[in-house]
């Protein structure tokens, strides 16, 4: 069975383990889960070889305890991490890149992947949202082959507010939405990224809120056609 590395860049134990839940019910024993925390300074950021060695791929999760930017002062605390975060990111997606490791970005990972390649990240408030909202497939995305079985457009869980601002550097739109420009972007051959939650299930009862079936396939097919396909 594959393994996978899930880094949750969370501080709320309430967070932390809705968050390991939901992954885990979307993998459906499809993978292995293994959760480290991005804030966490004992692990070995700088030897990304020793952290990755064990694993198939990596998913960077989302984030309610930090952004990039939040509409929050410049030396917020959670500004601050989320630059530390970016760091400390940085090496492992490089020897990730390197070595053929695929990476699943999602919200939070989203951004995080979109900063380091030079993809403003700002507090949008025109794509800030919490809700259900259409995503629709570009022809890039009609073409790829994640998304082979999915219809060209479906809805998705969205909880964030910032957002990605300009197309990020060697990145392919694969995805957008009247709510949202760069709903799934593409670097290369091996990471994706979702600004959506495609781990978690509809999270209302209120008219805003939908089920969205499709976008919950995405961990399920990233894991087979990407991780055990590549």
């Amino acid at each position: 069975m594959k393994r996978i590395l899930v880094l949750q860049s969370r501080t709320s134990e309430r967070g932390i383990e809705r968050e390991r839940a939901n992954f885990t019910r979307a993998a459906q024993g499809a993978a292995e889960l293994t959760f480290l925390s991005s804030v966490d300074e004992k692990l070995s950021w700088t030897n990304p070889d020793e952290l990755l060695r064990e694993y198939d791929g990596i998913i960077f999760g989302g984030s309610s305890d930090f952004d990039f930017h939040g509409g929050r002062n410049e030396r917020d605390p959670a500004r601050l991490m989320s630059m530390i975060v970016l760091s400390r990111a940085k090496n492992i997606v490089a020897h990730a890149r390197a070595d053929g490791l695929p990476i699943l970005g999602v919200c939070f990972g989203h951004q995080l992947i979109a900063q380091m390649h030079e993809g403003g990240v700002s507090n949008d408030t025109a794509q800030s949202k919490f809700g259900s909202y259409g995503v629709q497939l570009t022809e890039a995305g009609k073409s790829a082959v994640l998304f082979g079985s999915l219809s060209e457009s479906f809805f998705a869980q969205y909880a964030h507010k910032d957002s990605v601002t300009d197309l990020p550097e060697g990145a392919t739109l694969l995805a957008t939405g009247s709510a949202c420009r760069f709903s799934i972007l593409r670097y290369g051959s091996s990471i994706y990224t979702t600004q959506f939650h495609p781990e978690s299930e509809r999270m209302g009862s209120m008219e805003r809120f939908h089920e969205s079936p499709e976008a919950s396939q995405i961990i399920q097919l990233w894991l087979e056609k990407i991780v055990r396909g590549g």
